[in-house]
């Protein structure tokens, strides 16, 4: 069984820091024992997972909402109103272009 960081053994390894990831759990004397006990007490070999959807791509039960924030509407509605005022003041600026070269 192999770690993470340890290359396997028929994988190449380039120079001498390919080596260094492995180096300090095969000098760790407890490194064996821990990952052990951790799959034999942690884990459960006997019963499989249920097979569900999981959460990730199915939606949660409910209509759903969202509410709160920092002041989400608050922002909506400043920015709304700087768009109308940008909006006014370019039209008011075309609107003299055009009276004054016509």
């Amino acid at each position: 069984m192999g770690h993470a960081g340890d290359p396997a053994p028929s994988e190449p390894v380039p120079a001498r820091t390919g080596r260094v990831p492995g180096v300090p759990r095969r000098r760790a004397p407890g490194a064996r024992p821990a990952q052990t006990q951790t799959d034999k007490t942690h884990l459960d070999h006997d019963e499989d997972a249920p097979a569900t959807h999981g959460a990730l791509h199915v939606p949660a039960p409910g209509e759903g909402a969202v509410h709160g924030g920092w002041g989400g509407r608050r922002r909506t509605a400043l920015r709304k109103v700087a768009v109308a005022t940008a909006l006014a003041g370019a039209a008011v600026t075309v609107g003299r272009l055009i009276t004054a070269t016509g």
